[in-house]
């Protein structure tokens, strides 16, 4: 009897594919620029911001928006921006981070269910509100945020754009997930109720129980909530499995081989430009290199990296139950011309 030796590494490759790494190398740059200046001017905080900024927005080089190239990029920025500045001042009373959150979250879930493009766009704001508030002040903390956020977006807008010109072959924007989808009134108010819940349940156990880095719960439960229960509960499972292996890969880099600024800013860069690169890949995959990622940026700015690594897979679990805890009482009926979304941009 023969032994196949090759099947058990097509299948490991499978995970990764399809490959875009012509998205990781051009992603990257920008990115590089962000930290190596904030290395410079001895701002790790600020930098740390505006390489996430530019990280999130570095997404939207696979996207368009009412047919404008870099329209999704120029629109996560600004939007972002403003999110970043409303989110530090909202974050000074958590009710009113809290409430503001869950209607941002379920604004969210209807563009999920209508224009993928907008969604995303809509995504990134709220991630960067819960963020902010996360870091409550005043209005020049407010100031600084927006301007560190613009910075970095403008940077990677820059670049990207420079680097794309300078390629013999176009980068084209990756194809949706699905067709035209037909929105649903009902579905939709169902859905939204949902994520509002969900936002609302998962921030406010997070905060309770004084979790560093509280919003990475809500985060999940937003991403990982779909129309379908079963989806839902799939979907938690997926990044469950991602996070706890990219929190293990993370602990590995940061803690195991005590790597230094030099160490986490390496990991960082090659975390990022495999996110890139895996973005319509195996969401275990993707999940585990968006963790990576996450947790190298929050380590630059704030250190603690293991801790941190920590502190996101108890956050996942917690957005993931809730997730699935305000999907089962609710109508979630999916019908079938409502197609998955794309992944990237998740964090």
């Amino acid at each position: 009897m023969r032994l196949d030796l090759t099947g058990r590494p097509r299948k490991l490759l499978g995970l990764i594919q399809p490959f875009h790494w012509r998205l990781g190398l051009v992603g990257i740059p920008g990115i590089a620029i962000v930290l190596l200046v904030g290395r410079l001017i001895t701002d790790p905080l600020h930098a740390a911001i505006a390489a996430g900024a530019a990280f999130s927005v570095g997404f939207g080089l696979s996207r368009d928006l009412f047919g404008r190239r870099w329209g999704a990029m120029a629109a996560a920025m600004i939007g972002m921006a403003v999110a970043g500045a409303l989110g530090t001042l909202a974050g000074a009373w958590f009710p009113a981070l809290a409430i503001i959150s869950a209607g941002l979250a379920a604004l969210c879930a209807v563009f999920a269910l209508s224009d993928e493009d907008l969604w995303w766009v809509a995504l990134q704001v709220v991630i960067a509100f819960m963020m902010a508030g996360y870091f409550p002040g005043g209005l020049d903390a407010a100031a600084e945020r927006a301007l560190a956020v613009t910075v970095g977006g403008a940077v990677e807008i820059a670049t990207v754009a420079t680097i794309a010109a300078l390629l013999p072959t176009p980068l084209r924007r990756l194809p949706l997930a699905a067709g035209r989808r037909d929105f649903q009134r009902s579905l939709a108010i169902a859905h939204a109720m949902r994520a509002a819940l969900a936002v609302l349940l998962s921030l406010s156990i997070a905060s309770g129980i004084g979790l560093a880095f509280d919003y990475w719960a809500p985060i999940t439960a937003l991403i990982v909530l779909k129309p379908g229960l079963h989806d839902t509960r799939a979907r938690g499972w997926s990044r469950l499995l991602g996070t706890a292996g990219g929190c293990l890969l993370a602990t590995l880099w940061a803690g195991g081989f005590a790597v230094g600024h030099l160490g986490l800013t390496i990991g960082a860069i090659i975390a990022i430009a495999f996110t890139y690169s895996v973005q319509k890949a195996s969401y275990e995959i993707f999940s585990a290199a968006v963790t990576m990622t996450v947790v190298f940026l929050v380590s630059l700015g704030q250190g603690g990296a293991v801790d941190n690594a920590e502190h996101r897979l108890l956050a996942t679990i917690i957005g993931g139950l809730a997730a699935l805890l305000v999907s089962a009482p609710l109508p979630h009926r999916q019908p079938k011309t409502i197609g998955p979304d794309r992944l990237g941009g998740q964090s």
